[in-house]
């Protein structure tokens, strides 16, 4: 579908707003002029008959003379000027006209005021007025013709100025909207000449306030990207780094195996081969975990779930781990239905066992709970949790806030970790608005990490 073009849209709206603007103001002007121009007329006319009427002297007498009655001098005037009079003694005898006017009565029934007549053929807006005896009548009258002319002469004019005015007005609409959009095209033009990766804040110094709102929500996006970015750029540094150094462990042991002539030597170099490609293909998973998790990949599917059976399944997983290394693995279980992810969930008791068991010394144990806190209010829904707990060397308290940061070791341990695990679990955890605690581990040694969710509506 074609995008709409805003210029476009307003353009169409002004030029309709023009349009019907016109087709009002044609229409107010007719049916005003309609109305008013007749009645205009009609005054000229009257004041004409009625100056005429009282310029008679009183004593006037019209003596009948041979012919068709008095009639004015000639003077300057067209043989059929438009506007004529007559006067009328007695309502019978014409004494005075204007040449080249009809010689019938131009209002044949005398009746005072407007009046619209027709006369030997042709239609005439005529004004009557006597004198208070009835004696004398003057009778002034115009074509109806010219009077339509005039009327539609005043349309034209008064439709023409209307006309410029709204095509004035809609021109001036038009520069204005295309001065109020002139800063939005000049910012996308330099958008499409900033660099690639280019992610500064759009300026909104020089555009119309209405776009403040959109232009900041996309700020807001460029920032979330520009920081995204950046996080993954840290991320391949961190990863590159981290990985540099399994592998060229991984290369050193191969060339002392290569190297050594006693096969018992070969052996311990190759075992320690194989330890190091344990640890590497421990960190590339998690590595992969942390990529995808950083970026969303994959949206949640939480569905309803007994935590305790998740926790039986995955403590298996490393029963055999345990044993090799003479760790024991202890459940205290019980039913604890949450809404979660179960394969995000899996991913966080993996890594909170995997660290437990590698921070254990030998002959240790770990213990692995999960259940339900009691409510902290009456008539609050339990709260369910998930522990794990060691009797390995622990953590500091100063630096257990900090044990959940990517890539972050703690000082003096001498068991080398990635630095990932942790900081798996600490996002899984956020991403189901799950809350972390830490504390001394089992017989006040070690370190206890406790992942307690949400309620469970309905969950006793």
């Amino acid at each position: 579908m074609k995008p709409r073009s805003i210029n476009t849209q307003l353009l169409l709206v002004i030029l309709g707003v023009t349009v019907l603007c016109w087709i009002v103001v044609a229409t107010v002007v007719v049916a005003y002029l309609s109305l008013n121009r007749t009645s205009t007329w009609d005054e000229k006319l009257e004041a004409i008959a009625t100056q005429l009427l009282v310029t008679i002297p009183a004593n006037s007498r019209f003596e009948r003379k041979a012919g068709a009655g008095l009639t004015l001098p000639a003077r300057a005037q067209r043989a059929h000027d438009p506007l004529v009079f007559q006067i009328w003694i007695e309502r019978a005898r014409l004494a005075a006209n204007t040449p080249g006017s009809p010689r019938l009565p131009l209002q044949p029934s005398f009746v005072e005021g407007a009046a619209s007549t027709v006369v030997e053929g042709r239609k005439w807006r005529v004004y009557s007025v006597s004198d208070r005896d009835g004696r004398v009548t003057v009778q002034v009258g115009n074509l109806q013709s010219v009077v339509d002319a005039d009327l539609r002469h005043t349309a034209w004019h008064a439709l023409g100025l209307a006309t410029v005015l709204l095509l004035l007005a809609g021109v001036i609409m038009w520069f204005v909207v295309r001065g109020s959009l002139q800063p939005v095209r000049a910012l996308g033009a330099a958008m499409l000449k900033r660099r690639s990766f280019d992610l500064a804040p759009l300026p909104l110094a020089r555009l119309p306030s209405e776009l403040h709102p959109l232009v900041t929500s996309f700020n807001h996006v460029l920032k979330q990207l520009d920081d995204a970015i950046e996080g993954e750029r840290r991320f391949i540094g961190d990863a590159a780094h981290e990985l540099r150094t399994p592998l060229s462990a991984l290369q050193a042991q191969v060339e002392i195996a290569l190297r050594a002539d006693d096969p018992q030597a070969t052996r311990e170099a190759l075992e320690k081969l194989l330890l190091m490609a344990r640890r590497s293909t421990r960190l590339s998973e998690q590595l992969l975990d942390l990529a995808r998790l950083n970026a969303g990949a994959k949206a949640l599917k939480q569905v309803e779930t007994d935590l305790s059976r998740l926790v039986e399944h995955v403590a298996r997983e490393f029963e055999v781990y345990a044993a090799q290394n003479r760790r024991a693995i202890y459940l205290n279980l019980h039913a604890c239905p949450i809404r979660c992810d179960i394969d995000e969930i899996g991913i966080l008791l993996r890594n909170l066992i995997d660290n437990a068991l590698r921070y254990t010394s030998a002959d240790g144990k770990v213990l692995v709970s999960c259940g339900h806190l009691a409510a902290a209010e009456p008539g609050a829904a339990p709260q369910p949790y998930l522990e794990v707990a060691d009797d390995g060397p622990g953590v500091p308290v100063s630096e257990r806030a900090t044990i959940f940061v990517r890539f972050h070791r703690v000082a003096g341990n001498p068991l080398r970790g990635s630095g990932i695990g942790l900081s798996l679990v600490a996002g899984i955890a956020e991403l189901h608005q799950a809350v972390i605690e830490t504390d001394d581990g089992l017989d006040g040694a070690g370190l206890k990490v406790r992942v307690v969710f949400p309620a469970v509506a309905g969950a006793v």
